[in-house]
């Protein structure tokens, strides 16, 4: 690895050595870009346009993507920043209201669902990532990429004018690195230029007028606003959100047969359509209005040798489920810590395959939902739409999707039947108190991690799972309801529960929090283990040296984490 670079801004020199370049500066180019560099790679960002956009485009976090950021060490900012998203009701043309989820919990540590105005928590996004290190280039397009063997170097120019086109004339520069991810959107030039194919998942393309209105009062009263409507109406459809981060309201309307674009955006226009909820121009301010076009659609490959996809230039999806960001998100935490692996040499480039068979189906099962729960709030057919409305009123409210496993990779193999449900999803987080400190589990040490119901004795394991579990760095990690030595107290009884619905007493968790693995008993552990080693080695991981001492013990004489 190279020096990591101290994040300045600073002409890009005519040639420039590093880890990881990435192309784009967007939410997911930032948040891969942090994720490296954390683990101490030298990161370089190229972005085309001179400087951060904005506006808001995506709206919407999950808990997931909070756990995300807590690792990246921005969540409590970014708490600061979004509000959490209570409730979520399905209401029809005139206001009745005919179904109400109620949201909050699920988050693995943190809230369900949050509402965020994009702008301000890429300000944190950025500020971290230069305080990582990272050299972040603006005003910077790319024209040329060239691999080989062991490296690959990409050919970048200052950009200018308004679509942030190379500048005639100016002199080429060039960024050889290991790798490099493009993060450059639904436009991906890096997409192009590894010859990367779009499949069309199959929803119309759908347009619709965004509206983000920043009252003069944030704290307004808005009664026919509560939190978050989607409005069930034939004749236009449409999602309307009293929060959107901490000034803002989200307003989107479906775009009706006929309407241009230059008529929808007229402010006026807009007034007129905000004007159902009572608001006004004297109440604030329109900050955007714009009309977006929406698809569904999946990169093949996401990999070309040393260069990969992660975000929208891999894949996009309806918003209706609000994962658009949240799927990028995942990207670059499951990429992150796999690249880092290969390039300090911990594993072969083989490894890089597991990040598109794990992510793909997983991404490609999202969007099959969002695009299934699109169809059922926008139909225009007033039979279907009648039929769906006596459905709510009677109390069949859609229940919140269960999430896809992740495909093919460093997982458990098996069924879902044979596995249970946890293998391949996100894992647990809960409150835990250690030496009288409480907070969540990721707060104490991250990576590798075996959490067990009860303790686990060091005489399991014998000299070549402990030298695995060296190599990996892996915690061990006993969660409990009662103290003792060296246990983490199970604050909440949420890890207990957690364990008794999954019929299971220990589990192994992977670095990005995904679920390896289950053990019926603390007895199975050193089996799951030879199935961790084995799959590793068959996606190209050989790991550190190991050390053939001893595991450290606590005095209880279990196996002690290492924090």
């Amino acid at each position: 690895m190279t020096q990591a670079s101290n994040g300045q801004d600073r002409p890009l020199a005519p040639h420039t050595d590093c880890d990881v370049v990435v192309v784009g500066y967007g939410p997911v180019g930032m948040i891969i870009a942090g994720l490296l560099a954390q683990l101490g790679l030298d990161v370089v960002v190229v972005e085309r346009w001179p400087q951060r956009y904005s506006l808001s485009r995506a709206g919407h976090l999950d808990g997931e993507t909070m756990r995300t950021f807590q690792r990246l060490g921005v969540a409590r900012e970014i708490e600061l920043a979004a509000r959490p998203m209570m409730e979520w009701s399905l209401v029809s043309a005139d206001m009745e209201v005919l179904a109400t989820v109620m949201l909050g919990k699920g988050g693995a540590g943190w809230k369900e669902s949050y509402l965020s105005y994009q702008p301000e928590i890429e300000a944190v996004f950025d500020a971290k990532v230069r305080e990582l290190g990272v050299q972040v280039h603006m005003g910077i397009v790319a024209t040329g990429l060239q691999q080989s063997p062991d490296a690959v170097t990409l050919s970048v120019v200052p950009s200018h004018g308004p679509q942030a086109d190379p500048r005639p004339g100016a002199q080429p520069s060039t960024v050889r690195a290991a790798y490099v991810i493009g993060a450059d959107g639904a436009r991906s030039w890096v997409r192009t230029a590894i010859g990367s194919e779009r499949l069309d998942l199959g929803f119309p393309a759908l347009d619709q007028l965004v509206i983000d209105f920043e009252p003069r009062d944030p704290d307004i009263h808005l009664p026919q606003l509560p939190e978050v409507y989607q409005v069930l109406d034939i004749n236009r459809p449409l999602l309307a959100g009293r929060w959107s981060g901490a000034r803002h309201s989200r307003f989107e309307f479906a775009v009706n047969e006929g309407e241009s674009r230059a008529e929808l955006v007229d402010e006026g226009r807009c007034w007129d359509l905000l004007a159902r909820w009572d608001i006004t121009p004297e109440m604030g301010r329109i900050e955007r209005r714009a009309v977006y076009t929406f698809e569904s659609t999946l990169a093949t490959p996401w990999r070309q040798g040393r260069v990969l996809l992660v975000g929208d230039a891999a894949h996009t999806m309806p918003p209706f489920m609000g994962q658009g960001m949240c799927s990028g998100v995942r990207d670059a935490f499951n990429l992150s810590w796999k690249l880092a692996a290969v390039v300090r040499g911990e594993a072969d480039e083989t490894l890089l395959d597991t990040y598109e068979s794990e992510r793909a189906p997983h991404v490609r099962g999202l969007t099959e939902i969002s695009m299934a729960f699109g169809e059922m709030v926008l139909t225009r057919d007033p039979d279907i739409a009648r039929q769906r409305d006596d459905m709510l009123r009677a109390g069949n409210v859609p229940t919140p999707p269960i999430f896809p496993r992740l495909g093919t990779g460093i997982v458990a193999e098996g069924s879902e039947k044979e596995l249970g449900t946890a293998v391949g999803r996100l894992s647990p987080q809960a409150r835990v108190a250690l030496d009288r400190s409480i907070d969540r589990l990721d707060e104490f040490g991250s990576g590798w991690r075996i959490v067990s119901r009860h303790a686990v004795p060091t005489a399991l394991f014998h000299q070549g799972q402990r030298d695995l579990m060296t190599r990996l760095d892996m915690d061990v990690v006993h969660v409990s309801r009662g103290p003792g030595p060296g246990y983490y107290v199970d604050i909440d009884g949420e890890y207990g529960r957690w364990f008794q619905a999954n019929h299971v007493q220990a589990f192994v968790q992977r670095p990005d929090g995904y679920v390896f693995g289950t053990a019926r008993t603390v007895a199975d552990l050193p089996a799951l283990l030879d199935e961790l080693a084995h799959i590793l080695s068959r996606h190209g991981w050989h790991g550190r040296t190991a050390v053939s001492t001893p595991a450290v013990t606590s005095p209880g004489g279990n196996v002690a984490d290492r924090r």
